[in-house]
């Protein structure tokens, strides 16, 4: 499973995933079972909040609008190859 810490954040994704179009999940915490949040990465759109505040959402969606070319990196390598 691809994983990145940042900001306060697990950004992953897993395997099962790639059958759906490009996306990251970030959870605040040290685990995926944390609070999280799911975004599209080529549209950037929310797609799902599992508990996050409305801060955490913000930060949440500077770290994917920050690194998005690194996250379809990430995806393209995990998934494609």
């Amino acid at each position: 499973m691809p994983t990145k810490r940042i900001g306060g954040f697990l950004c992953y994704f897993v395997s099962y995933d790639c059958i759906e179009p490009p996306h990251i999940h970030l959870s605040k915490g040290k685990n995926r079972h944390a609070p999280s949040a799911k975004f599209w990465l080529e549209t950037m759109k929310l797609e799902r909040n599992t508990g996050l505040s409305a801060g955490e959402l913000r930060d949440a969606r500077r770290i994917v609008k920050q690194n998005q070319a690194l996250f379809l990196e990430m995806w393209d390598e995990y998934c494609n190859d």
